[in-house]
């Protein structure tokens, strides 16, 4: 290779490194601005990639990026939030948020976090250890097809059911997701045009018609149940593709006997070749054989609701331990918002009124002297009594100085001490009330295998919360449930006050040492004007801005300090029950009392 071609690589490495390293800034500032911190990337596929993100309440999510070059991969972004909007059940992905940049060309979808990975990957582990007891493919079985059973009523194809798109959250149930192929229909027996899915899930109308309907999800997943229970087909992409060929001209593939003859006929019924002879999503949840499967996972998992009631005793316990000493501390952040703008006042006078004193003096003396010739030395006793004002005046602003030094220390220590405390003892509240928030939104997921309860009302009160907190109440009046919507939403706002307040005390140490420094006038007229002010915006001086947003976080701290106390009288009775653990029971009760 020449001198020259090396250089001409060598630049353009450069140049695609400096390239990507925009891409990454950019795409970081964009989800920055939305409220999300990239944690790592966790994979890329044909039209983007996906990131781990957190958002300001700590709270884990996973970020599609699309890259659209054209028109189609744009819409089918928009598709895809557009269906995962209206889809709300228990083993479906939540859908988050969603935002572009028009000028990268990117689409942005945030979706629920699952911890454990996917189907697929967990499949590869398994492979190692030994096959999948029957028990844990009929859960996983039930779970799924609740799942297309529920967007199959909703007139909605998934399109592209296979193990990467089955995914496992740290609570051991599955979520469907990735709708980027999904379609909505008009009716539920409508063919979606165009053939779409992975290859070798495909069904036999998709690849010779391309025509697509609710059977060809059951096809696929079909063929997803097959891979379960023959782990051993993937060590061979061949023989693999060999099957799948062989099913689309109507040979079945042959499935363990060591499971049961009910799951090989189920399985095989699923690859049929004719969409008119496969079981429909209410059929399979009809079988006999998966009844038992079926009453264990229509209805809010056991393991949310160990946890669920776990974490409301473990509320109910840090708050007989901490909410005294943070009220108290509340109280105390209000007394020292008040003695700083008393000290800035009495501080800066003293030094104006000292410095003003002292030049009275030296003008009184100044006058004197030149008068004595002509006053036969009785401008000497003006000239006198000028020298001695001009000394108090000193003196004024030498006390001036003296205190402020004082009390600039021990404002300091107080304020530190303020910020320690506070820390130690809000952290312990913020933290119960996070936890209790995460398992509320992944309880009411499962809402519609709860009837007669209010979850529409705490639901609709988690989606206002998003937005502002101001005016849920009023959607909560009923049930259990709704007082837990109401938890989720508070804990969420009390989260974002708690922890800005806690930078507001490291602001304000800094603005300690500016109110001993400033001499100017117009900050006592400014004080003067707004006295006691809690609106950052109604001042101009950067001093009095610090001390107003201290004023107001008071203010925000007090309303959070009565959010917390009204949820734990709420879930008092209720926490006292934290022996049981069938949660429907205690929400039956709970919404009985209150009819």
């Amino acid at each position: 290779m020449s001198r020259d071609s090396s250089i001409k690589m060598s630049n353009t490495n450069q140049n695609k490194g400096h390239s990507n390293s925009f891409k990454t800034n950019t795409r970081a500032k964009l989800l920055e601005k939305h409220e999300f911190t990239i944690i790592k990337e966790l994979g890329q596929g044909l039209s983007g990639r996906t990131f781990l993100v957190k958002n300001t309440d700590g709270d884990l999510f996973v970020v599609k990026e699309v890259n659209y070059r054209d028109n189609e991969t744009h819409n089918r972004a928009k598709n895809e939030v557009s269906i995962l909007k209206k889809l709300h059940h228990g083993y479906i992905i939540i859908y988050e948020d969603s935002f572009e940049d028009i000028e990268s060309g990117h689409f942005y979808i945030v979706m629920e976090y699952c911890a454990w990975g996917d189907l697929h990957n967990k499949m590869q582990e398994q492979r190692g250890i030994g096959f999948f007891e029957e028990q844990q493919i009929l859960d996983w079985l039930v779970q799924i097809c609740l799942a297309l059973q529920y967007i199959h009523e909703n007139n909605v194809l998934h399109r592209d059911v296979k193990p990467q798109n089955v995914f496992l959250t740290e609570y051991g149930y599955i979520n469907l997701g990735d709708f980027g192929c999904a379609k909505a229909l008009m009716r539920a027996d409508a063919y979606a045009q165009t053939a779409v899915g992975t290859e070798l899930y495909v069904s036999p109308e998709v690849y010779h018609r391309q025509k697509y309907n609710s059977k060809s999800d059951i096809w696929s997943f079909g063929w997803l149940l097959y891979d379960l229970c023959m782990l051993d087909a993937w060590s061979n992409i061949i023989e693999r593709r060999c099957l799948h060929a062989n099913s689309m001209a109507g040979t079945i593939p042959e499935i363990s006997e060591r499971y049961s003859e009910d799951l090989q006929k189920l399985i095989k019924q699923m690859l049929n070749r004719n969409p008119k002879d496969r079981p429909s999503a209410d059929e399979i949840l009809a079988k006999e054989f998966l009844r038992e499967a079926v009453n264990k996972n229509e209805r809010i998992p056991e393991v949310l609701e160990k946890k669920f009631i776990k974490a409301l005793g473990a509320f109910n316990k840090v708050y007989n331990v901490n909410f005294e000493g943070f009220k108290a501390l509340v109280d105390e952040w209000g007394e020292t918002t008040d003695y700083l703008e008393d000290v800035l006042y009495k501080t800066t006078a003293g030094s104006l009124s000292g410095a003003t004193i002292g030049a009275a003096g030296g003008i009184t003396a100044v006058v004197g002297a030149i008068l004595a010739p002509f006053t036969f030395g009785a401008s000497l006793i003006v000239a006198g009594v000028g020298i001695g004002v001009g000394v108090a005046g000193g003196v004024t602003g030498a006390a001036s100085n003296i205190t402020k030094t004082a009390k600039q220390k021990q404002l300091r220590e107080k304020i530190e001490k303020l910020k320690q405390d506070y820390q130690s003892v809000s952290t312990p509240i913020l933290d119960s009330l996070k936890t209790v928030r995460k398992l509320m939104r992944k309880i009411m997921k499962f809402s519609v295998f709860v009837p007669n309860s209010t979850f529409d009302n705490a639901q609709m009160a988690w989606r206002l919360g998003r937005a502002g907190v101001a005016g849920v109440a009023e959607f909560i009046t009923l049930g259990m449930l709704a007082s837990f919507g109401r938890i989720a939403v508070q804990s969420a706002n009390i989260g974002r006050v708690v922890a800005a307040a806690s930078g507001v005390l490291s602001g304000i140490l800094v603005v300690v040492d500016v109110v001993f420094i400033v001499k100017d006038s117009r900050e006592i007229h400014e004080m003067r004007r707004h006295w006691r002010n809690d609106d950052p915006d109604k001042v101009k001086s950067s001093v009095l801005k610090s001390i107003a947003q201290m004023r107001k976080t008071h203010k925000e701290l007090c309303k959070v300090l009565e959010d917390i106390h009204k949820t734990r009288q709420e879930l008092n009775d209720y926490i006292g029950q934290t022996s049981r653990t069938d949660i429907r029971k205690l929400l039956s009760t709970f919404a009985s009392a209150h009819q």
